[in-house]
């Protein structure tokens, strides 16, 4: 009986795995895709966040006079993807009384992230609000009644994306800039 189960598995187990063996070379996960489009990005920009050195990058493209779509990415010490993805977002082009500003939003499954400030062309500036995504139905209404939201403030160069790329051996250039975050409370 255990030989029977025993061979039955082994026969299962090389069906399920025949796919991925047959299809060659693994495809890159999803988070290093993302990166990569985002080095290809027309508009990038980064900078450093918290009191971990952690590295924040953004690259986009936009899609019309007033929208643009593009990634997200932050990555620890390392270089290593803490979380990555898409992002999507709006300009309010500037007028003689104000200067552009945009928002953006990164949703993940776990939180979304969303960004408002002053859009320049060296320069992206402004505040973070972070809300965790409760699963449960009961964290969900605790959530309603006492959001889980954080807020932070952002402040990211052009010249400070290439300086978020080099290796943890390097000393940060001058133009990659700290995030602070700051929990709210009642």
């Amino acid at each position: 009986m255990l030989r029977s189960f025993c061979f039955s598995s082994l026969i299962l187990c090389a069906f399920a795995c025949a796919p991925a063996l047959a299809a060659g070379k693994e495809k890159p996960p999803e988070a290093t895709v993302l990166l990569d489009r985002m080095t290809t990005e027309p508009q990038q920009y980064g900078g450093l966040s918290g009191r971990e050195p952690k590295r924040l990058l953004v690259g986009f493209h936009y899609t019309d006079t007033h929208t643009f779509t593009g990634e997200f990415g932050q990555l620890d010490e390392s270089l290593r993807p803490i979380r990555v993805g898409t992002l999507y977002g709006n300009l309010s082009p500037a007028t003689p009384e104000r200067s552009a500003s945009c928002s953006f939003r990164v949703v993940f499954p776990d939180r979304s992230m969303t960004f408002n400030g002053a859009c320049e062309p060296e320069t992206l500036s402004g505040s973070i609000t972070t809300r965790l995504t409760p699963i449960p139905l009961n964290a969900q209404l605790l959530n309603a009644l006492s959001p889980d939201v954080s807020v932070g403030q952002y402040w990211l160069t052009k010249t400070g994306f290439r300086a978020a790329l080099k290796s943890a051996g390097h000393s940060p250039s001058a133009e990659m800039t700290r995030v602070r975050t700051i929990p709210l409370t009642e």
